[in-house]
């Protein structure tokens, strides 16, 4: 797969040329190199075209081998130096879904980029126990494979299955993860039930109790009796009504029938609804408990002939007994509801009185919300700031308590003191021996004088650990005091300075978590490390189908990120629906529905086409409405960059291009070879553009807009680059020096450099492509091992600086060539003959009053005049036409397009220029369709241009702009 390229220290000769590694030097351009270096190995790959599962294969063994996501270790180092930032943890059991792929891709592209700009940067990984799911796929496996249930087992014996199954495909994630590119330092992994981290658990919880802060009560919660157990919000989907409505749940009846009787009884359930509950406590009303943790109806609930019915069969009865006795007056459709389901089981909701833990929220919320108030905590994008304070504003207390049994056993034990009259008491202690010390501690002297007072014999403390876990959300709110604290509660020596240092720099999540996990992480690494967990948080959208849907099995719209990257045929895809837990109904749908979306299953687009078309899809801020065809789109841009790498260097290789000047590291500096006067104006203009790309790409990239970023240098590769600066770099290189007075040499060291740069600024979005070019660019004369990702962004070279002059010119002939090429297809077979007196095609170049660029409008028009004359042999042979007429017009006093007869068509290049051609006189009538309305289109917009242009003058030539307006914006305005 891979060639392991060797370069080696003293010239090659000639007469090695043949060999393998020489050929694909010679193929990469570079045979011409004779500069002394050392051995070279990295797994450069020998293709001609673009295979990105070959060229994904193995860099990334190759950068871990090198330990280069490991945190670099600086004495002395600033703050500014170091960059640090943790990964969600995705849960034990899954595979890698989109949003992850999101998430690993905005990530990973920051952290190389602070690499790149030589912080060392300590990106954290690791994954989360996900105690609901793993335990519930445990449970499937173990009914399936011996029909037996977790109770049959027993606890212990069940959590020891749940290790196996973590053993046996625990690493199934971590591998996906790495197969994106993900550069994480792995030496740092962890998981949520590892020793140390359940032991910081543990003693949080503890130190919270202790504090006061954690309490137990019977509130109404979220029971999902499938489960067997309180499920937080983010578990329940809200499944909106209209009218009669058939729901299936996993049960044995078939559908749940929501109808709603418009003549009510008056009669209120306070235990299993919350306006009910809140209703009684009001009035003081009995609560009386109907059903019980299994769904079924309980016996002291007043229903005797109920008993041990399920609630679906109860509401069927209920209607029965209610037409023998002659009572039941019928029921009318709901006319809209909403009805709560777990995600996890599939299970309806049922509100329930349970006694649970809980956390108090309010003083921790308060601290919150203040730090991102004071600017201690940047939250972006801002609108999700009152998002922030509206929910902190009014958090409720947290159900910390969850009836499972893999998770971080909660370490709080009940005391009870038999032959004694001692009132029982709930100790969070870590183990049973340090319970019933501290509840012995804990009596009071009254209590003690009684103990004392009793034989030993008589007075046995009874202690027994709750057999609740945490909510996984708890033990994740802990992970920055884990991941950049190691593990300790105490405030370290960062609390006390001024400064107050966040415990990291970075948090990116998606926006559905800010409360659930951010908020939470901020309330509880405050409380402990009296600092912010995080300086910065930065939130994406969800990821939802090309129509706005949710992405669901059922609906057959889920997009597998490795079925993008390896590519899946239809039945692969719909296979993978098979192994899941759907009902028939739902397959068959979900079958279909993947038939009709991806008749051809998925192209094999790779890792970097995928993490730039996400980065792209960023800037839909709301949602992402995902669709293959913007991966498609950037597999295409990958295989451009790939054709253009092929063309600079196969030109390099004939022109025995070289240079002297090297930077630190040995790589070459293309640009700062090159003498100023040699710059033709095209490669001005390409170099004024690159400029302008860099600019706007570190703005974007310091700010976290990394769609602004990766959008500025896909447009400068496609537009200005191969669309405009090589095609006209091919006149020079293919034997017409004259048409542009380009040096050919010259034109080639501008490419040369500006690809280096364009490498560089792609590698934190596509960091395998880019890594395989820049090492055939980059490393030919280098001496040492070195990466993409290790070449900081050095001073530019002077040489690449902005030209609004020079990029004004270029963009005229492009345009013009461009107008012509245009014409030329629409028109096809109804141009004019072409003659000695009368050209088909003009250039006309009118004085106009609008101009913004010269006081003086005749001036300005002879100015276009001659530059349009200097470049005319350009224009001919770009434009494949042998004679051009440039010629001035009439004066305007607006933008349109005089009247030239119904035998000429005419595009506006610019608001003094446009380009005529003329028509044969069997096609005299004036053109009604594209050309036409192309036309029409130029003039209405000149129009409103018209009345913008004097408002634009008077802003820019104000005396307030040009003393204060910085001088690239007065180019960019200009």
């Amino acid at each position: 797969m891979a060639s392991q390229i060797m370069f080696r220290c003293s010239a090659l000769s000639t007469a090695r040329a043949g060999r393998a590694h020489l050929t694909d030097r010679l193929w990469l351009g570079m045979q011409h190199t004779s500069t002394l270096r050392q051995w070279y190995t990295a797994p450069v790959h020998k293709l001609d075209k673009y295979s990105p599962e070959i060229v994904e294969s193995d860099w990334y063994s190759w950068w871990q081998q090198r330990g280069l996501f490991d945190p670099k270790r600086v004495d002395g180092a600033s703050k500014a130096d170091k960059f640090s930032m943790l990964l969600p943890p995705p849960n034990i059991t899954g595979v890698l879904h989109i949003g992850h792929a999101l998430t690993l891709s905005i990530q990973d592209s920051i952290a190389r980029w602070n690499r790149m700009h030589g912080r060392s940067v300590n990106w954290v990984p690791g994954t989360d126990h996900a105690g609901i799911s793993m335990q519930t796929v445990v449970e499937k496996k173990l009914e399936r494979e011996t029909g037996k249930t977790r109770h049959d087992l027993g606890r212990h014996a069940f959590i020891n299955k749940v290790w196996e199954w973590k053993k046996e495909h625990g690493d199934r994630i971590k591998q996906q993860t790495k197969s994106l590119g993900a550069s994480l330092n792995w030496g740092q992994e962890y998981f949520t039930m590892d020793p140390l981290h359940s032991q910081l658990v543990r003693d949080a919880f503890i130190r919270l109790y202790d504090d006061g802060l954690i309490y137990r009560s019977t509130k109404m919660v979220s029971w999902s009796c499938a489960l067997q157990s309180v499920i937080s919000d983010i578990e329940v989907d809200k499944i909106p009504t209209e009218g009669r409505t058939l729901i299936e749940i996993p049960q044995r009846l078939d559908h749940y029938h929501l109808v709603n009787p418009e003549f009510g009884t008056g009669v209120i359930t306070p235990a299993h609804d919350e306006n009910d509950y809140a209703c009684a406590q009001r009035h003081g009303l009995p609560v009386v408990t109907v059903f019980g943790p299994a769904g079924t109806v309980v016996d002291n609930s007043r229903f005797s002939g109920f008993v041990g019915k399920s609630r679906w069969e109860t509401r069927q009865k209920v209607i029965s007994d209610l037409k023998v006795a002659n009572a039941y007056f019928g029921s009318r459709d709901a006319e809209s509801s909403v009805v709560s389901r777990c995600s996890r089981s599939g299970d309806i909701i049922e509100p329930m009185l349970m006694p649970q833990w809980y956390l108090r929220c309010s003083e921790m919320a308060k601290a919150a919300n203040g730090l991102v108030q004071q600017g201690c905590i940047n939250l972006l994008p801002r609108r999700q700031q009152a998002t922030w304070h509206s929910w902190l504003a009014e958090t409720e207390d947290w159900c910390v308590s969850r009836q499972l049994w893999w998770g971080h056993r909660i370490p709080i034990y009940h005391v009870h003191w038999e032959g004694i009259e001692i009132a029982d008491s709930w100790v969070a202690a870590t183990s049973e021996e340090h319970a019933r010390a501290k509840a012995h501690n804990e009596l009071s002297t009254e209590e003690k004088a009684i103990l004392a007072s009793v034989k030993r014999a008589s007075a046995v403390c009874t202690v027994k650990q709750d057999d609740d876990v945490l909510d996984t959300w708890f033990s994740s709110g802990l992970l920055p005091l884990l991941a950049f604290k190691k593990s300790s509660l105490d405030p370290g020596p960062c609390a006390q300075s001024p400064g107050k240092a966040a415990l990291s720099t970075v948090l990116e999540t998606g926006q559905d978590i800010l409360f659930f996990w951010v908020a939470r992480m901020t309330m509880l690494c405050t409380y402990f490390a009296q600092v912010p967990p995080f300086s910065t948080v930065l939130l994406h959208p969800m990821v939802r189908d090309a129509q706005g849907r949710k992405m669901s099995k059922s609906l057959g719209n889920v997009i597998d990120p490795m079925d993008v990257i390896n590519g899946a045929e239809l039945s692969k895809l719909q296979d993978t629906l098979r192994r899941g837990y759907l009902s028939d109904k739902e397959l068959k749908r979900g079958t279909k529905e993947l038939a009709k979306m991806y008749p051809s299953g998925f192209q094999q687009f790779g890792a970097d086409a995928l993490r730039f078309a996400l980065l792209l899809y960023t800037q839909q801020t709301q949602q992402i409405n995902m669709s293959l065809d913007g991966v498609r789109a950037s597999y295409h841009f990958c295989n451009k960059l790939w054709n253009t790498f092929r063309f600079i260097h196969m030109h390099a290789a004939k022109l025995d291009v070289d240079t002297d000047h090297v930077d630190q590291n040995g790589n070459k500096q293309w640009l700062a070879d090159i003498d100023d006067r040699e710059l033709t104006v095209f490669d001005r203009a390409l170099l004024s553009r690159l400029y302008g790309m860099l600019h706007t790409y570190h703005s974007a990239m310091g700010a976290y807009r990394l769609a602004a970023a990766a959008e500025a240098v896909r447009e400068f590769v496609q537009r200005d680059l191969c669309d405009r600066y090589i095609e006209i770099c091919k006149l020079s290189l293919f034997g017409n020096p004259s048409a542009t007075n380009q040096v050919p040499t010259v034109a080639v060291k501008v490419l040369l450099g500006s690809l280096d740069i364009v490498l560089r600024a792609l590698h934190p979005f596509m960091p395998f492509l880019s890594e395989e070019l820049w090492q055939r660019h980059a490393r030919s004369c280098a001496d040492g091992d070195m990466s993409v990702m290790e070449a900081k962004w050095a001073t530019l070279s002077e040489i690449l600086r902005p030209s609004c002059s020079a990029e004004a010119e270029n963009n005229l002939v492009l345009d013009i060539v461009s107008s012509i090429r245009s014409i030329r297809q629409q028109h096809q077979g109804r141009l004019a003959a072409a003659n000695a007196s009368e050209p088909i095609f003009s250039v006309v170049i009118s004085a106009t009053e609008l101009s913004t660029f010269a006081d003086d409008s005749d001036m300005a028009n002879q100015q276009l005049v001659h530059t349009a004359r200097t470049h005319e042999a350009c224009i001919e042979l770009m434009s494949k036409e042998s004679a051009i007429c440039i010629r001035t017009g009439e004066r305007s006093s607006t933008m349109a397009i005089p009247d030239s007869g119904d035998n000429v068509v005419a595009i506006v290049v610019s608001p003094q220029v446009r380009v005529e051609a003329r028509l044969t006189g069997e096609t005299a009538a004036r053109p009604t369709h594209a050309a036409g309305a192309r036309i029409s289109t130029s003039m209405a917009a000149m129009a409103k241009l018209e009345s913008e242009l004097e408002k634009v003058r008077s802003v820019i030539g104000s005396a307030g702009y040009q003393r204060s307006a910085p001088d690239i914006v007065k180019v960019a305005d200009r």
